[in-house]
């Protein structure tokens, strides 16, 4: 369901509300890097960034993986893979429902857009596995099942999204239209870059920007859950927090470790009156 794996950012997020219920799908100075209105590439091959999801009384209810693996020529498209896992652990694994989803996109190196997607699932004792191969340029995409499928500019698969965000303008208020394509089906969401916040999280001090998400077309949850993404205000963009506010409980994916490591940034110092 797309309601359990929309956004691979927080996909450990909305996997958890198969648990709860069984419902329908939803049908320091960086302003100069931030407000170019040209993409940018977010691919550094060898970066693996590891987060902690916590869930409403649970400390750490799962772990959620994000990285590049390499660049080279796929199919003779020169291309990135990336990669995203999130799986459940500890007392949400045992006590509730186990669950290992990977996502695998790999995305063109001269667009910075998803040509083939691939995607591995285990939900309890369900097992299961897709493909799709993307053509932008027809703006199609074919399933594995030999279908095909028309689709609007800007399509991504799920993993092929969180790097589409990383690379898109900053301008606070400027909203970008993408469309998901998950399990055969099209979904549209608007994406705001909202304001810049310094937070705090167990790897440092980041200046972000705070961006939010709108489901544009879907039968439920209009707001996404509330999902919010912080991204470092930075040439790395990295995710450094997600939050979300489901009926089920408030989640957040913060980020543990990166590599190559963030810089963090040190408190301003106190002035002395």
């Amino acid at each position: 369901m797309f309601r359990q794996t929309l956004l691979v950012l927080a996909s450990i997020v909305l996997s958890f509300s198969t648990t709860q219920s069984q419902s329908h799908p939803v049908g320091s100075d960086h302003s100069a890097a931030v407000s170019s209105s040209l993409p940018r590439s977010p691919f550094i091959a060898g970066e693996r960034l590891s987060y902690d999801v916590s869930w409403a009384d649970f400390i750490v209810a799962g772990e959620l993986t994000i990285q590049t693996d390499e660049r080279r020529s796929f199919d003779g498209i020169d291309g990135f893979h990336v990669t995203a896992q999130a799986r459940t652990v500890g007392l949400v694994s045992g006590l509730a429902l186990k669950v290992n989803d990977v996502y695998d996109s790999f995305i063109n190196a001269s667009n910075l857009q998803p040509f083939r997607a691939e995607k591995h699932s285990r939900h309890g004792k369900k097992q299961a596995q897709s493909s799709v191969v993307i053509d932008q340029e027809h703006r199609t995409a074919r399933v594995a099942n030999g279908r095909t499928l028309e689709i609007p500019p800007d399509t991504y698969d799920i993993a092929g999204l969180i790097f589409a965000i990383r690379g898109m303008d900053l301008t606070l208020g400027k909203v970008r239209t993408l469309t998901v394509l998950e399990d055969e089906k099209l979904y549209t969401i608007k994406v705001q870059p909202e304001s810049r916040e310094r937070i705090t999280t167990r790897t440092g001090n980041f200046d972000t920007v705070k961006i939010a998400t709108t489901m544009v077309r879907g039968k439920e949850n209009d707001k996404l859950y509330n999902l919010r993404m912080y991204i470092t205000d930075d040439a790395r963009r990295l995710p450094v927090l997600i939050t979300a506010e489901p009926s089920w409980g408030s989640v957040r994916v913060e980020l543990t470790s990166a590599t190559p490591a963030p810089v963090p940034q040190k408190p301003a110092p106190k002035t002395r009156g």
